[in-house]
């Protein structure tokens, strides 16, 4: 029976003092959040971002003396898991058919078959290390820090859980962050209920956020997904940033230090653009009008317009890489840039077109659309590199 949500805040309550967790109420936003008593995160505001203003104070905490990447912090947080019973799965395809988003937004999402096709209810423990897309950052990427359109969403999904069963769950994820050296004496737990719905009728989850000095690492959730044709599932879904659980432990300057190649530089937004399309062509996504395509269709618009002309290609293979280590490419790497090459010169091959008043492009990149020209129709190769030079401008 569905416990309600006065009966489940309690049951934190007490979760968190017999842990040595002090409970308060935000002088800002007034929600409940818990920490460490005498220590560093003894404060009247919690962690959330427009109460403390973004202050990532957590960069100020002593470093590690090695450097760990994302992909190995994800092997130790599987070998972690595997040793109290979580079975590891393998991540799904970014492009989403099932649930009501185009592309995967959270780990969660392994489970839209049986929430919206009333598939057979999986009641076994799972971890998985689940890529995401995220457009509604697209915007924010260049300004503010910590922020991308894609990330790994490393979390435990247990379909049928009671609640003690989800606590239980939530005291692992603390043994593990602390292993990794973030301790619980430097987070604070912001408490939460929200009413949601994903296309089977609203419902209201209990929610912990984890903010380590100030970053927002992830949540634990409790919800209870209403069906149609059976009673509601609970499910406890607990997610965390994989990349931002790599900066806090690594403490540099910018999330993005460590997710581009070390010999490039520029723009955040530049190496998000190419992040998110190599991890949607890996997944077999391109181009098009709608759905997944029409966001592999927006990053390949914003390399083209800003970035033409520096070396994305070599950063979109870096890339490719990086999600290989996470989900199974569909297409090989070559195939890959080649795809994201083509649309990328589709918009400077229109742009130079209409410029210089010449015949449309085909399917083609820019160097065979300039043979084109310049062997077929005699245009002048000077005017062509001239208007080259200004789409890279």
């Amino acid at each position: 029976m569905e416990k309600n949500l006065i009966d489940t805040s309690k049951a934190v309550n007490e979760f968190m003092a017999e842990r040595g967790w002090q409970g308060r109420s935000c002088s800002a936003c007034s929600k409940i959040f818990f920490f460490k008593p005498s220590s560093k995160m003894d404060t009247p505001i919690c962690g959330w971002h427009k109460c403390d203003k973004g202050a990532c104070i957590f960069r100020t905490f002593s470093k590690r003396k090695k450097i760990l990447t994302p992909a190995q912090i994800s092997e130790k947080m599987v070998e972690y898991f595997d040793s109290v019973g979580f079975r590891q799965i393998a991540s799904r395809n970014i492009a989403n058919f099932d649930g009501q988003t185009d592309l995967v937004i959270a780990g969660v999402q392994m489970f839209d078959d049986i929430i919206h096709r009333n598939q057979q209810i999986r009641e076994d423990k799972m971890f998985v290390a689940q890529p995401c897309v995220r457009m509604q950052f697209q915007q924010q990427v260049e300004s503010q820090e910590g922020t991308s359109t894609s990330f790994v969403n490393v979390c435990t999904e247990k379909m049928g859980a009671n609640f003690d069963e989800h606590l239980h769950t939530i005291d692992h994820w603390c043994t593990i962050l602390s292993k990794l050296g973030l301790h619980m004496s430097d987070f604070i737990v912001v408490m939460r209920t929200s009413i949601n719905d994903w296309g089977t009728g609203k419902f209201s989850s209990l929610e912990l956020f984890f903010s380590y000095g100030g970053l927002e690492l992830g949540d634990a959730s409790y919800l209870f997904i209403p069906q149609v044709n059976r009673a509601s599932i609970p499910i406890s879904d607990i997610g965390f940033g994989l990349e931002r659980i790599a900066w806090a432990m690594n403490k540099t300057d910018s999330y993005f230090d460590m997710l581009i190649p070390w010999t490039s530089s520029g723009s955040r937004e530049m190496f998000d653009s190419c992040r998110t399309l190599a991890l949607l062509v890996l997944c077999g996504v391109q181009a098009a009008n709608k759905g997944p395509g029409l966001q592999f269709r927006k990053f390949a618009k914003v390399l083209s317009e800003k970035y033409y002309g520096q070396d994305i290609y070599h950063i979109l293979s870096y890339y490719f890489d990086y999600w290989s280590q996470f989900i199974k490419p569909s297409i090989s790497r070559d195939s890959a840039i080649k795809i994201v090459q083509l649309e990328i010169e589709r918009f400077i091959n229109l742009k130079v077109s209409e410029m210089l008043k010449l015949p449309l492009p085909r399917d083609e990149t820019t160097e065979a659309y300039f043979d084109r020209l310049v062997y077929n129709f005699n245009v002048n190769i000077y005017n062509l590199r001239k208007a080259i030079q200004e789409c890279k401008m």
